[in-house]
């Protein structure tokens, strides 16, 4: 059975894209700091019959995100970087982080988050697909297009991360390596259509089977 691994399983775009590879058929692994707010939906996946396991990762250990990959990569198909890091108030509205606002720890552990540790799984994700070949998902974000000061960090790494899948495209594409991004320039609250809508574009992406015709972005508004 293949295997899709996402890391940074969430109830919005992690949960909806589990769902929609669990349903196609994929092991699922869903990879996350803490699995409490994903156990009734990990559990319902289990009642329609999909094969799902949960691992407890915190994706600002870089290694901890490559041991992670190698350890389900005989049978890896997907890998999906979905994790990072955005800062919201007592009331769930998104609370701004201008760079100085927030603390030099918080700026490097946030950077691995955001980007550091996707090329990390890019990187091991190569090595464990092998001459067998698979798929790199990366969730880019409009900010990377349109960056903006109140969101600089999450700006930078998703800049990072668009430059990375174009950059590293055609290279992997020689070895079947299929790396792409969905921009998702809105935001996307937990079991939303909207996150459904993200999570189709993903399997689109995968699906693609004529290496000639792979696209490296999708874009969602």
């Amino acid at each position: 059975m293949n295997t899709y691994l996402i890391i940074g399983a969430g109830p919005g775009i992690g949960l909806a894209s589990a769902q929609k590879f669990a349903a196609q058929g994929y092991k699922v692994v869903s990879a996350a700091r803490s699995g409490k707010r994903l156990n009734e939906a990990i559990g319902s996946l289990r009642e329609t019959g999909a094969k799902v396991v949960f691992e407890e990762v915190d994706a600002s250990n870089s290694a901890a995100v490559e041991k992670l990959i190698q350890k389900y990569r005989d049978d890896l198909k997907v890998v999906h970087y979905n994790a990072g890091v955005l800062h919201y108030d007592a009331n769930g509205s998104l609370q701004a982080a201008p760079v100085d606002s927030i603390t030099v720890e918080s700026l490097s552990n946030e950077m691995t988050v955001n980007l550091t540790s996707a090329l990390v799984a890019v990187k091991a994700a190569e090595d464990a697909f092998g001459k067998r070949g698979g798929s790199i998902l990366l969730t880019g974000g409009g900010f990377g297009v349109e960056p903006n000061a109140d969101f600089i960090n999450i700006s930078v790494a998703k800049a990072g991360i668009r430059a990375a899948t174009k950059a590293l495209f055609e290279p992997l594409r020689a070895q079947n390596i299929h790396l792409a991004t969905v921009t998702v320039s809105t935001l996307v609250s937990a079991y939303s259509d909207k996150s459904k809508e993200i999570a189709e574009k993903f399997w689109s992406l995968h699906n693609q089977s004529d290496s000639s015709a792979w696209e490296w972005e999708s874009v969602v508004v």
